[in-house]
């Protein structure tokens, strides 16, 4: 059995229908990446606007929050708190104030018509007016209560609003 030999060597082999596969591999494969690459580009976009947007929110419940912890410095609440004896005729003034480095002074019971203790109260919060002009400060009083006398209502009330419109940083809860 004899072999050929000569054929072996001159084998030709035509790529050209593989060239025509691999390069449209290689457009979609490039397609491909560029669409990815926008995607990417949007994505990193809207990452980087949202830490701003996140860095600013934080910023601002910061400042909230700071603010909040020194409510003192910008404003102050003075509760008033009136209540009566059984007799009727002997009454009570308490204070409260969110401001703790100020002293509450002792304030004179009410009896019958002496009312000193009226202008113990308006003495000590015009005072305290007049020392913090800066700050906004609330008056609050148990209105309306049953432990409170209808005269003892109506002569604080006269104070506040005096207060309110003689000084511009003060405010009547309502």
């Amino acid at each position: 059995m004899k072999r050929r030999r000569g054929n072996k060597n001159n084998i030709i082999i035509d790529l050209t229908s593989l060239l025509d596969v691999v390069f449209i591999v290689l457009l979609v494969l490039i397609c491909q990446l560029q669409t990815s690459g926008k995607k990417t580009e949007q994505a990193e976009k809207d990452a980087k606007r949202a830490e701003l947007s996140a860095n600013a929110a934080a910023e601002i419940y910061n400042d909230l929050s700071d603010s909040h912890k020194n409510l003192s410095d910008y404003v102050v609440f003075i509760a008033v708190n009136s209540q009566f004896e059984e007799n009727l005729t002997t009454r009570h003034i308490n204070l409260l104030c969110s401001d703790e480095t100020v002293t509450i002074p002792e304030i004179k019971d009410l009896e019958g018509t002496y009312t000193d203790g009226y202008k113990d109260l308006r003495n000590f919060i015009e005072d305290y007016i007049k020392a913090n002009s800066t700050k906004t400060i609330v008056l609050s009083l148990n209105e309306n209560d049953e432990d409170i006398l209808y005269r003892d209502e109506k002569a604080i009330k006269q104070i506040f609003t005096e207060l309110t419109i003689e000084y511009d940083n003060v405010k009547k809860k309502d």
